[in-house]
């Protein structure tokens, strides 16, 4: 009688299939520059509930006004400025009051913290340790400290998760339905593929985010690529959306579409001219620094 072998289950990724689904459907996100960790986290905090281009019209905004590039990419001016100095120039961002105080506070703890206006030492720390310490700021939650790691130059392996990507991930059962902004957080990080890094995560949420902003959250859910498991797609209310998922996934991944088409991930669209002088064709990621030449004098590189 032969040696008789069983082959050991292999785990179905559901991430990285998922992952796959959506580049076939949106296609790559495009490129973007990576600031500084500070500079990251204010712009994190003032896209909270905000447009992408307003967030970065503002930013834009408090460099100018603050004279970041000036100063090397410091942002002491800002951590001294008062409460009616930052409110004047927060125009179109929402809970503006509320950030006008967060921001400079934000900026002060750091300082207070760790000697200096930086957030470089982080770059060395476990990631759980360096989210857990931004969180600790005054006005930082779970969506400002892991895009701070993940979309800064930092590059942590880390998912950022905002409003959009929650509520894809709740729809497509990738966490329960009635999960928090931040229990979700922490399930969708155990999700992770092993072989991604920071690029790869940075890019998953860019497409939740897309998938989140173009279709969960408007009336055209049926025309959702992802309707037919979609817990809101789905008509009856005992499904298993875990279930659905993974058998949807299994499906061999169509295609993409090669006829020539508009990218739906376009991570700014305000006009280059308005932004900045030098007239860049990349742009910082709103969620989501002081150095080499950038497009606002920040120190900062661009996404391979």
């Amino acid at each position: 009688m032969g040696m008789q072998y069983t082959l050991p289950l292999v785990p179905f990724d559901r991430l990285e299939s998922l992952h796959q689904r959506l580049l076939a459907v949106f296609g790559p996100p495009e490129a973007f520059v990576r600031l500084d960790p500070v500079s990251q986290m204010l712009l994190a905090m003032l896209s909270g509930r905000t447009r992408n281009e307003t967030a970065l019209a503002v930013f834009v905004r408090l460099v100018e006004h603050f004279e970041v590039a000036r100063l090397k990419g410091s942002w002491v001016r800002l951590a001294e400025a008062s409460f009616h100095e930052v409110d004047l120039l927060l125009e179109g961002i929402t809970h503006a009051d509320r950030k006008a105080v967060a921001l400079p506070r934000a900026l002060q703890e750091i300082a207070s913290l760790s000697g200096g206006l930086s957030l470089d030492f982080l770059h060395n720390w476990p990631v759980d340790d360096a989210r857990a310490w931004l969180e600790r700021l005054y006005g930082v939650g779970p969506k400002t400290s892991t895009a701070t790691l993940n979309m800064s130059t930092l590059r942590k392996r880390i998912l950022v998760v905002d409003t959009a990507h929650w509520r894809a991930a709740r729809c497509l059962g990738l966490v329960p339905e009635h999960a928090s902004p931040e229990r979700s957080v922490r399930l969708l990080n155990r999700q992770l593929p092993d072989r991604w890094g920071a690029g790869e995560t940075e890019q998953h949420h860019i497409l939740m985010q897309e998938l989140g902003r173009n279709f969960c959250a408007r009336k055209n859910r049926m025309a959702c690529p992802f309707a037919k498991l979609c817990a809101h797609g789905v008509r009856n209310p005992a499904h298993q959306p875990e279930r659905l998922l993974e058998d949807f996934l299994r499906m061999p991944t169509p295609l993409p579409d090669k006829r020539e088409k508009v990218n739906p991930i376009s991570i700014l669209k305000a006009d280059a001219e308005n932004l900045n002088p030098e007239k860049s064709t990349m742009r910082p990621m709103a969620q989501s620094s002081m150095g080499p030449a950038t497009p606002f004098g920040l120190r900062s590189e661009a996404t391979p």
